[in-house]
This record gives C-alpha cells, structure tokens and sequence, in this order.
C-alpha cells in the first residue's frame, strides 16, 4: 500500500551546530542542502540540513536551541515527509500517539510541521510540503 508517506529525515541536538556538520562532510562525504532558522523565542531552532547529494536520500540534520541549552546526547527525532499531514497526526493519535506540537503552516519556507510522539515519547516531526 503506497500512502505518500517516506522516512525523510534524522536530527539530532548538537552544540557547536558548524563543527558537527563540518564532521559529517569530512567524515561521510555529506553535503549541506539547505540551513534554516524558524521558530520563535524558547522554540527557536537553528538547522543544517545534509545529505549525500544524490538527491533522492534521506537527510541528517544538526540541530541547536537559539536561547536554551542543548539536550542530553542520545535522543534523535525521526522525521516523515507525508501527503496529508492532519491525516498522519490522526492516525498516530488513533495508534496511541500523542500530539506534542500542534501542525504550524510555515509558508515562507513551503513546510507545514507538526510534532508527535510515539507511546514510549519518541519525537518525531512530520512536515508535508505546502
């Protein structure tokens, strides 16, 4: 069953957001496809966004707080890009999921997200492209 859905993405919480994705490139041959700031105050957050370059991949991102600390090491947050975003955060409320974020329509960058999490309170971002 094909429903549009695709894991897209992997973040992980960094402090020095350019050392990481400094080491990524160096490392593992990643190439930076886009840097964004969005969000506001508290839930600023700052991204780089990597891949091979191959153009059909999934994507690394480093990520960083712009005003509160970085997280602990050892939480990511999985990301699918989906076709019917209000459907996804249903169907993961109706699986036992819970909405962390409310879907927020970024238009000037072409996104609307939202933030949910799996029963055990895994993060996970779901975006769909506007």
């Amino acid at each position: 069953m094909d429903t549009g859905t695709r894991f897209a993405f992997t973040k992980i919480f960094v402090e020095d957001i350019q050392a990481e994705a400094d080491f990524y490139a160096a490392a593992f041959g990643m190439k930076e496809k886009n840097r964004l700031t969005v969000g506001r105050g508290n839930d600023a957050v700052e991204e780089i966004i990597l891949t091979s370059g191959r153009g059909d991949d999934s994507s690394l991102i480093v990520w960083r707080y712009v005003e509160r600390p970085t997280p602990p090491v050892g939480e990511s947050v999985l990301g699918f890009n989906v076709t019917d975003i209000a459907a996804t955060v249903r169907a993961v409320e109706e699986a036992g999921g819970t909405v962390d974020t409310p879907i927020e329509e970024m238009p000037d960058i072409g996104f609307a997200v939202a933030f949910v999490k799996d029963p055990e309170g895994h993060l996970i971002e779901i975006a769909q492209n506007l």
